[in-house]
């Protein structure tokens, strides 16, 4: 099988944080530890450096890791999880994926408090049994209930990159299917929701009882909800439902497989009030149907202009279709570079020149570095002198490159009192700040709040990183009046990043629209920790497209050079 390193990574954080839970050696427990943020951050061919036994040559990385590799790469549950997951019940294997639970506190629960699963924590917290225990209180208390509910809603969903993936996959395996003339991936995957509760497919066959025969295989538990529609369960857990359809019924059959339900009551109103009928069964005007070649044809015939996928949410896109003002969305052709990216100068798995090389082999015309401010020392946030290092660096590679610049930046931590964490005196070298919070996400709304009206108001700041600190289906944003930050954004003329990490979509679309409604400019950046990660950017782009941005909209495809002339940016709509 294949092996990516955020999977081995996330092997050994897990063998590690169980170690811990049973009390295990302190010194192997920080070795494994130490041995998944290494493997997280190799930049070269895992694989490759396991087989050839090169990995060993890593630093951080012993033998007991490349066993737990090895296995991986065999496609075998690690020995070390399985004799883990003997000791370790289920139930408190499961509260380690609550925030705020980490391996120390999941040992009290369980041996303290005798707690073995979500739900007696959860009873155990509204019993105010924690409030005495070591560690906890009565605060703990009350977000771990708030994080437990927000776990439950959480349940069954998956990341759009990892959705993505699954439905790529099963699309693939769908076209090979004998008779098969077509496969679309539809749903929240089409529209690019920020994280996706199931999969639809619509597969075009003039055979359809070969392909449906072909379903049984492929997917024995596979059952029909109609006589041409089934559902089935993923490898992933997901709900999957498949349409199997002739070549007339694909424009229909895909429109209704990707729209919201809010998008389809619109167009279904907007059919009625022209006299037609518009269901799940095709076009109709009385008892005859309006075929329809495409889904362009299918809102041609509506009377509208026909709707990206992204905005197919039910919140005016149609309204907006039938007086011809939707916009023309930003593409990925028109980005130009991206301004919040990390190397090994802090956190970073690749040099400044490795990570401009992958940038320009994307097309790109610029790049830009933000490391880690020096507060960030988790991440190896750099001194004034290793800044002014970086910076000498970035200088000199600019001066042999044609066509091509790297943007010299820093990712400054946003204080608990609102101040920057800039390194003194480099304020003259750089050419942009990005302020971001890492820290103190316990602050009230009205202290966070303040807390990033001033961080904007800095003369430095020119981004607001991940503005809310959300991470997708592990960890809600604080608590912050966004609508504040946004108009002291707008006041201060400072851009609002959409952080392109699949694990953050920060901002998300609804707020990226709003942003868009008050004047703002957006950013999409990948921070980016490694040479691959500069795709992720393709997200980012998916919320800025939701929320409706177009090209004009975005820092990254506008002159790059005239952000870094402004002393602060505003959009020009």
């Amino acid at each position: 099988m294949s092996l990516d390193r955020k999977t081995a990574a996330r092997v050994l954080r897990e063998a590690a944080a169980l170690l811990e839970v049973q009390g295990e050696n302190v010194h192997r427990i920080r070795a494994l530890a130490n041995a998944s943020r290494i493997v997280e951050r190799i930049d070269g061919d895992l694989e490759a450096l396991i087989e050839s036994g090169e990995i060993l040559e890593i630093k951080g990385v012993g033998k007991g890791t490349v066993a737990i590799l090895q296995q991986l790469l065999a496609g075998e549950h690690p020995e070390i999880l399985i004799k883990a997951e003997q000791i370790v019940p289920l139930g408190v294997r499961e509260m380690l994926l609550i925030p705020g639970l980490g391996p120390k506190k999941v040992r009290a629960l369980w041996h303290e408090l005798g707690l073995a699963s979500i739900g007696e924590l959860e009873y155990a917290c509204r019993e105010n049994r924690l409030v005495e225990l070591p560690g906890f209180g009565a605060k703990t208390q009350e977000k771990l209930i708030g994080a437990i509910r927000f776990a439950r809603a959480s349940e069954q969903r998956r990341l759009i990159n990892e959705a993505w993936t699954e439905a790529t996959e099963i699309a693939s395996s769908l076209c090979e299917i004998g008779g098969v003339a077509r496969v679309v991936a539809g749903g929240e995957v089409r529209r690019c929701c920020e994280t996706v509760g199931s999969l639809e497919f619509v597969v075009t066959t003039d055979d359809k009882e070969r392909v449906v025969a072909a379903l049984s295989d492929l997917y024995p538990g596979i059952g029909p909800e109609s006589p041409l529609r089934f559902s089935a369960s993923t490898e992933s857990g997901l709900q999957m439902t498949v349409r199997v359809v002739s070549a007339a019924e694909t424009a229909i059959s895909t429109l209704w497989a990707t729209g919201s339900d809010g998008h389809l009551r619109s167009l279904a109103e907007l059919a009625l009030s022209t006299g037609l009928r518009l269901d799940e069964t095709g076009l109709w005007r009385g008892d005859v149907q309006i075929n329809c070649a495409d889904e362009h044809a299918l809102y041609e015939a509506l009377g509208c202009r026909w709707v990206a996928p992204e905005l197919r949410e039910g919140e005016g896109e149609v309204e907006r279709a039938i007086t011809g003002t939707l916009p023309e969305l930003v593409a990925p052709e028109d980005l130009l570079g991206a301004l919040h990216n990390h190397t090994t100068d802090s956190d970073g798995a690749a040099t400044v020149e490795e990570m401009a090389a992958a940038a320009r082999g994307l097309g790109w015309s610029f790049f830009g570095v933000a490391d880690h401010s020096p507060v960030a020392s988790y991440a190896n946030g750099v001194s004034a002198e290793r800044l002014r290092e970086q910076l000498r660096r970035i200088d000199e590679f600019n001066a042999s490159l044609a066509g091509f610049r790297i943007i010299k930046g820093i990712e400054a931590d946003i204080l608990s009192d609102g101040s920057l964490d800039i390194p003194e005196g480099c304020d003259d070298g750089l050419d942009y700040v990005v302020a971001s919070v890492h820290s103190a996400f316990g602050l009230t709304e009205e202290a966070q709040t303040e807390r990033l009206v001033q961080a904007v108001s800095h003369p430095a700041c020119r981004i607001l990183g991940h503005p809310t600190g959300r991470l997708l289906l592990a960890r809600p944003g604080y608590s912050v009046d966004l609508d504040r930050v946004l108009s002291a954004c707008v006041e201060h003329g400072v851009a609002v990043e959409i952080n392109a990490s699949p694990y953050r979509l920060d901002l998300d679309w609804h707020w990226a629209r709003r942003a868009l409604d008050l004047g703002l400019k957006l950013i999409v950046n990948p921070d980016a920790h490694s040479t691959a990660a500069l795709d992720d950017v393709r997200w980012g782009l998916a919320v800025a497209r939701k929320a409706g941005a177009a090209a004009a909209d975005l820092v990254n495809c506008s002159d790059i050079e005239e952000f870094l002339r402004n002393e602060r940016v505003k959009s020009s709509g």
